[in-house]
């Protein structure tokens, strides 16, 4: 297996020199070679990140699989598959490396030595236009997945200057309308991109989980409420990063409506990000801080596992997000995922069935709580269905994947 360990230098020799026995040993052995494209990488963590990472390792035993990011302030985390890193400037305010493709004349020379059979894009911004370039000039099939509401981040970024977000999602739809198919999550994703202008084939391809089944759910289930001190209280949970556009606000909210009606109840934030500060604030205002705990960044499988198991009911009232991954490893422990109505993402699950969504009002949200926590056999039950209905492993997932890349070929 070609892997490097640890980072390296973008320009080191080595790294060089691994990456062009990389291109002859590709171009030789006979297998398909696909190209995985995105504008983040590690050690930024997001969604994104995640399903590439999932699709590369997965791949790369049966196929030439090279992943194309950007340099992270000029190393590259390298990974059990091949990654070439390029050019990149790094923002303080997206908190992102923005990559520069265009201007790493050696990455390019590389890329042009490489036969591609197909390119799979997951990000539409400077290196998907690069994809897209490369996919017109050589005559390959060009796959983009659609994995965020776009127009949402313009319209933040640019502080509601209409006219510039409107350009720049003309931008990123150059690539999506230039490419053979969209595969995104779920009906409701397909409409986002539609409503962008998208008129192409849309391939649905869900989001899926490494996480294995409990072995044994009740002991995992106890040894994580003990550790986290729940106890007889109903624990609720938000996985993800600690960002604006989550809507991490609205969940104190939600807990001090609770507070205020008496309701017991412990809420543990696993995850971290720059706007942590501000929910701590709107946590002490709400007067829950000490119903709260912050774990952090949890890397370890197992300790992950005990959070989702020690669950009741997991909050995720994010209006951003199209199909997240942390409510299906929810769902790989039996704990249902709350949502907003009318979130994209909501579009997962049947209300009430495996899972819940409730109205965009911090009262009438904590209404939605209360019923769920006065009925457990019921909660326990929309656990259980959403095990049966959305639990997902990536393997199942890849190996559709494989069997669509042979079928775009072949036409």
């Amino acid at each position: 297996m070609w892997t490097l360990h640890g980072n390296y230098k973008r320009r080191s020799k080595e790294y060089r020199a691994f990456l062009k026995t990389l291109v002859a040993d590709y171009n030789s052995n006979g297998k398909k070679t696909i190209l995985i494209t995105c504008d983040t990488f590690y050690p930024v963590m997001d969604g994104v990140v995640s399903v590439m990472d999932n699709y590369a390792r997965r791949l790369n035993a049966t196929m030439n699989v090279l992943v194309l990011v950007p340099a992270f302030k000029g190393t590259i985390a390298m990974r059990d598959y091949p990654v070439l890193g390029v050019r990149s400037v790094y923002s303080d305010r997206l908190k992102y490396q923005v990559a520069l493709p265009a201007f790493d004349f050696r990455a390019k020379r590389l890329l042009k030595k490489l036969r591609i059979d197909l390119i799979h894009c997951h990000s539409p911004f400077f290196i998907g236009r690069l994809a897209l370039k490369m996919s017109k000039k050589r005559g390959i099939p060009l796959i983009c997945t659609f994995h965020s509401q776009y127009k949402r981040d313009f319209v933040r970024y640019v502080g509601g200057d209409n006219f510039l977000a409107n350009f720049l999602l003309r931008f990123i739809m150059k690539v999506f309308n230039g490419a053979d198919e969209v595969w995104t999550m779920h009906r409701k994703t397909a409409e986002v991109i539609r409503g962008y202008g998208y008129e192409g084939k849309i391939r649905l391809t869900p989001n899926a989980t490494s996480l294995a089944p409990p072995e044994n759910y009740q002991r995992e289930r106890r040894l994580a409420r003990e550790k986290y001190g729940a106890g007889e209280d109903p624990l609720f949970i938000f996985v993800g990063r600690l960002i604006m556009q989550k809507n991490i606000l609205f969940i104190a909210e939600v807990l001090g409506e609770l507070k205020r009606r008496g309701v017991r109840f412990k809420m543990l934030f696993a995850g971290d990000g720059p706007d942590r500060a501000k929910l701590e604030k709107k946590l002490k205002e709400e007067n829950v801080e000490e119903n709260v705990m912050f774990a952090g960044h949890i890397s370890s499988i197992p300790e992950l596992c005990g959070v989702y198991a020690a669950a009741d009911l997991f909050l995720f009232p994010s209006y951003y997000d199209v199909s997240s991954i942390v409510q299906i490893e929810a769902a790989s422990r039996y704990t249902p995922t709350a949502f907003l109505d009318d979130s994209v993402t909501s579009g997962t699950v049947t209300p009430g069935v495996n899972g819940y969504s409730f109205p965009n009002d911090r009262s009438a949200f904590a209404d939605g709580v209360c019923a769920a926590l006065k009925d457990p056999d019921k909660l326990r039950e929309v656990g259980e269905n959403a095990f049966r209905d959305l639990y997902v492993t990536w393997d199942g997932i890849i190996e559709e994947a494989r069997a669509a890349y042979d079928e775009i070929l072949s036409r």
